[in-house]
């Protein structure tokens, strides 16, 4: 499997930033992993994957162990609520810390690495793993030392590189992706672009040499990032953040983030063993349920075989009936006369035809008629012929029981082939949504198909209106301070009536007025030209606040959004809206139920009136992802 580089952890850390802020939720200890769910206000829930050289964040749902370990519970008390003050890379170093406003959280990423958690002066917390060595000891309670510090390739100029080269022995390739924690595959892209053999030992390179390595190397670090997965026979074989000449003849998949190229590419590697633990898990299950069916099948057969035998030793009983009595009649007789060890020292001569003995005790005859059978000598003779004939009846009563106990058998049999299809079909199915520019704005598409925009804080009103706004568009803004800016996209086209009070809903409903639990609000919309940052003399306007000047055009909607699954995606839109495209919703209204509750019956309520194969995409829509879109955290549903 494919390692992460140095580079690439420096290339993670930096779009990962997004996390800072963010507030950890749950906590899991897989293995040599941690998965975090991490909540960002402007994001989402989003779940962090760290440890075993991996690191970021993935939109897919998860299997957890039922139960956790003591490193995860220890971490769930002193983490779970801790915000998240930075994310950073510790020089170029396979090392990520994460800072909350108590603790640290170094993570390890080269291979053996660790987890470890540390208060502010670096006193270890707890660790994943306590790891001892000469010089550094990673417990509880030691204080955190980092390991053997290698260079940092984005600070050498070529002087210091030239310095560096002249000391080591090793081959230019391993000298590349080990001292200079390029990784295997940049290190082939440096040597390729350089046109080096790499062979070559680092301090035999001549000054020309080492200016070719330094200027690729360095090429390499101004590339256009362009992640991507490379695939093999359909398959994934590895990720790279940018184009490289090894694999220039393979098919490859483009991604906007190099955090997306892992995300999809360790999930598939963690379906794949998922499955394979699974089938091993089945064929297990499978193997124990055919030994049973064969024991029974067997067992069923004895019983056929036990009613054909002892049927077939009571007819033969009848079908001789005059012999056997006849040998009764002389046996009982030679006993009388002579006494039984005479008649048994006669049978066991051979001298008597068909008797092969006698059980003295049960006075119980055995004759040979091409099969044994026991003839009881003190009892009339078809008493023995009955004796065959119940043990027929008795072993018949047996086959019923068998028959049922194989129907149950097979049942299972076919239950577990079915469930077993069902874990190796995934849920849902797994397609990451290309990220949009607008993704960072509330935003919806209106019945008549105009895109919608909103704005969720200052930031994001001030961006909107001032970067995204077109002269065509149209602005929409609550008549209350701390409203949401609004924007229809026109694409140069008139705006319906119908996407005008859509939008106006929109607005009114991310307002004050939803958390003042008005029924309604005035709402205005103007042109682009209306709106500007330029306050009257002597005024000063805040971050996320414009000037309106010239005629407002009024309306006055009723504060309500409609949730519903459209698609595979999670929609929040004005009620027409969302009753335009789907019947299956559920329409708020300002309220006191609080949003984590009120997300919990939303998701709910959409879950029964789904079909089988929503409610599968709804298992995998969080709470957390309802919660996002209730305006000012609290609401009602509408009956």
């Amino acid at each position: 499997m494919p390692e992460l580089s140095s580079f690439d952890f420096k290339i993670l850390a930096e779009e990962l930033q997004f996390l800072s802020g963010g507030k950890i939720q749950k906590i899991y200890h897989e293995g040599k992993h941690l998965h975090m769910s991490i909540f960002v206000k402007s994001g989402g829930t989003n779940m962090l994957i760290t440890g075993d050289g991996k690191f970021f964040t993935t939109p897919h749902s998860l299997k957890h162990k039922l139960r956790p370990t003591g490193f995860c519970m220890f971490l769930r008390k002193r983490l779970s609520g801790q915000w998240i003050d930075s994310i950073k890379q510790i020089g170029f170093e396979r090392i990520i810390i994460i800072e909350t406003q108590d603790y640290r959280i170094y993570l390890e990423l080269f291979r053996n690495g660790n987890t470890i958690i540390t208060d502010k002066n670096d006193k270890i917390v707890s660790v994943m793993s306590v790891q001892i060595w000469k010089d550094r000891v990673l417990k509880a309670n030691e204080i955190y030392k980092m390991p053997p510090v290698s260079i940092d390739i984005l600070g050498l100029n070529i002087d210091s590189f030239s310095l560096v080269l002249s000391k080591s022995s090793k081959n230019i390739i391993s000298f590349l992706a080990r001292d200079m924690s390029l990784g295997g595959n940049y290190a082939e892209e440096v040597l390729t672009d350089a046109k080096m053999d790499k062979d070559l030992i680092a301090k035999k390179l001549d000054a020309t040499q080492t200016k070719k390595i330094f200027k690729a190397m360095s090429s390499l670090f101004k590339r256009k990032k362009e992640p991507r997965l490379v695939l093999e026979k359909e398959k994934y074989l590895d990720m790279s953040s940018f184009s490289l000449v090894k694999y220039v003849n393979y098919e490859t998949k483009m991604f906007d983030t190099l955090n997306e190229v892992a995300s999809e590419f360790y999930v598939s590697q963690m379906e794949l063993e998922d499955e394979k633990e699974t089938t091993i898990k089945t064929d297990k299950v499978m193997g124990s349920l055919e030994h049973r069916l064969k024991t029974q099948d067997d067992a069923l057969l004895t019983v056929n075989k036990n009613i054909e035998d002892s049927t077939r030793k009571a007819e033969m009983i009848y079908s001789n009936y005059n012999v056997l009595d006849e040998m009764i009649r002389q046996v009982n007789e030679a006993c009388s006369l002579k006494g039984w060890d005479f008649v048994q020292k006669t049978i066991r001569s051979g001298k008597i035809d068909k008797i092969k003995s006698i059980d003295m005790k049960n006075k119980i005859m055995v004759v040979d008629f091409g099969e044994k059978l026991n003839i009881y000598l003190e009892k009339p003779l078809n008493y023995s012929a009955e004796v065959y004939y119940q043990k027929a009846k008795r072993s018949k009563q047996k086959i019923p029981g068998i028959q049922k106990s194989m129907g149950l058998t097979k049942d299972k049999i076919e239950k577990s082939e079915v469930e077993t299809v069902k874990k190796h079909k995934p849920n849902v199915k797994r397609v990451l949504k290309k990220k949009e520019w607008f993704d960072k704005f509330r935003s919806f598409t209106s019945s008549t198909g105009f895109l919608v925009l909103g704005g969720k804080d200052a930031t994001t009103n001030e961006i909107l209106v001032k970067k995204h706004t077109d002269a065509e568009d149209i602005i929409f803004h609550a008549d209350i301070a701390g409203s949401s800016f609004v924007v229809i996209k026109s694409d140069g086209k008139k705006v319906d009536d119908t996407t005008i009070s859509e939008a106006a809903q929109f607005a009114g409903s991310y307002s004050k007025a939803w958390k003042m639990k008005a029924g309604t609000v005035d709402v205005f919309w103007v042109a682009p030209e209306q709106v500007s940052k330029q306050a009257p003399t002597g005024e000063y306007i805040q971050k996320g606040s414009f000037m309106v000047r010239g005629k407002k055009n009024w309306g006055k909607p009723e504060l309500r959004v409609a949730f519903a699954l459209i698609g595979d995606e999670l929609v929040c839109a004005p009620v027409v809206t969302v009753s335009s495209k789907t019947k299956k919703y559920v329409a708020i209204a300002p309220g006191y139920k609080k949003s984590k509750e009120l997300a919990k019956e939303i998701r709910t309520k959409l879950f029964l009136v789904c079909s089988k194969a929503e409610q599968e995409i709804l298992r995998e829509i969080s709470v957390d992802d309802i919660q996002k879109h209730i305006p000012a955290g609290t609401g009602e549903i509408l009956k």
